[in-house]
């Protein structure tokens, strides 16, 4: 992963030797004591580089965890590309990564505190609704092709709300894992026009499938990137 994200900053911005260690222990951290319990001071004893040197190139922890929500978000898109390809199904392939995405924050408290922190910081939040914008531009626009892609902007700053509300709302007894999926889904796809009986059948797929297990499968691919 951290040669993944050298190659896409090396096109506009390309990090130093010292950046790259900050990048791979800051990640690393994140990864093993999740986003808020990671500190300048844990990155400094990691990295062997000095608090103030980190900040000199890192005023906050909030620009390394946007680098690292870049590299996710391009996770994410591969994998509904993955999706998509074996499925020649695009709606499927959406309701599969937003199901992964609420699974794996039930089942992995490091990776709720990593996605809770990026939709509830506002220069990542930005990032993620700019990046859904265009996702679900390339997914939808074949049902709703007189959409703009300034329609579907707008239209995710209600969506992301949806996801942010999902990743806050901690499953209990009656309201299951399976069930927030179905609900988000369901709310998701009206969004976007998507006609009841799609809604259903795609629904009923996902529930039906062991989207749990491919969270963690999908989850972990990504940190094994990290190595």
């Amino acid at each position: 992963m951290i040669n993944s994200i050298i190659k896409r900053h090396d096109r506009l911005n390309p990090f130093n030797e010292t950046q790259i260690v900050i990048i791979r222990s800051a990640t690393k951290l994140f990864f093993e004591h999740g986003y808020t319990k990671t500190t300048f001071r844990m990155i400094e004893s990691d990295s062997g580089v000095k608090v103030g040197n980190i900040t000199y190139y890192f005023h906050s922890k909030d620009e390394l965890l946007k680098i690292l929500v870049e590299e996710l978000m391009d996770f994410h898109a591969t994998a509904i590309e993955d999706i998509h390809g074996a499925s020649n199904d695009p709606l499927l392939a959406y309701a599969t990564e937003i199901a992964a995405q609420i699974a794996i924050c039930e089942i992995d408290i490091n990776a709720w505190d990593l996605y809770y922190s990026s939709y509830s910081i506002a220069s990542v939040y930005e990032y993620i609704k700019k990046w859904g914008a265009e996702k679900n531009y390339a997914i939808f626009k074949h049902i709703l092709p007189e959409w703009s892609e300034h329609d579907f902007r707008d239209i995710e700053v209600v969506a992301a709300g949806i996801e942010l509300a999902a990743i806050k709302t901690a499953c209990d007894r009656t309201f299951t894992i399976d069930r927030k999926v179905e609900v988000v889904l369901d709310s998701l796809f009206k969004l976007y026009e998507v006609k009841k009986e799609e809604r259903i059948r795609v629904i009923k797929e996902i529930l039906s499938s062991d989207y749990k297990a491919l969270a963690q499968e999908m989850f972990g691919k990504f940190v094994k990137r990290l190595e």
